[in-house]
């Protein structure tokens, strides 16, 4: 049986460890070796023959879904299961969109893993149960808002009320008026039906408008 070279990323060593030890008890599993972010995991990329990288999403300098773009991106052929305790629907979406092979919690059991594992090195993907639920809840989220559009401009304006900007200071950077900052983000409210500007960047947040 041919093996896989392993990649395992996490910044708590002791998780590392326990991954390490669960794969040691399979056959299909070459060499793994390991990471505690994201940019060591490109750098044993360049350096050695990887068939699967496991990796948490959060992590320093590069978290895992920064991670997983750059990989799908310049390594397509290396496959990506992600472990995480953010099982929140909108970070399962991102995931999922972003082309991960497999995703998992972090409680999950050293079986599944193992399932999982095997799964995604036969070309399949695997997702446990609880994040296809929490998909199918971001799959729900966003058609409650498809039918919601605001002007590029508006996307704009939401952007910066996002980074807690004053509409004075969006102004200055937008080239615009304050008064016609004011305006977008009535019409915001109105659109998004929200009464306050953080119900409105809430809005943009579940239907993936800064996704």
């Amino acid at each position: 049986m041919k093996k896989t070279n392993i990649i395992i990323a996490d910044d708590h060593l002791m998780f590392l460890e326990g991954i390490n030890t669960i794969l040691s008890d399979m056959e299909e599993v070459g060499d793994v070796h390991l990471a505690t972010e994201g940019k060591q995991v490109i750098r044993l990329l360049n350096q050695f023959e990887i068939g699967l990288i496991i990796s948490d999403i959060s992590m320093p300098k590069m978290d895992g879904i920064e991670l997983l773009t750059e990989i799908k991106k310049k390594h397509s052929e290396v496959k990506i299961i992600m472990l995480s305790m953010l099982d929140n629907h909108r970070t399962v979406h991102k995931v999922i969109q972003k082309g991960a092979d497999g995703f998992v919690p972090k409680f999950t059991s050293k079986e599944e893993l193992q399932k999982a594992v095997r799964t995604v090195l036969d070309n399949e993907q695997y997702f446990s149960e609880v994040i296809k639920q929490r998909y199918m809840e971001s799959v729900f989220e966003r058609k409650k808002y498809k039918n919601i559009e605001l002007s590029p401009r508006e996307k704009e304006v939401l952007a910066l009320l996002g980074d807690e900007l004053t509409s004075k200071e969006i102004s200055e950077k937008l080239f615009i008026s304050v008064n016609t900052v004011e305006t977008h983000r009535k019409n915001i409210l109105l659109k998004t039906g929200s009464k306050t500007t953080t119900g409105a960047v809430k809005y943009a947040i579940e239907s993936g408008l800064f996704d």
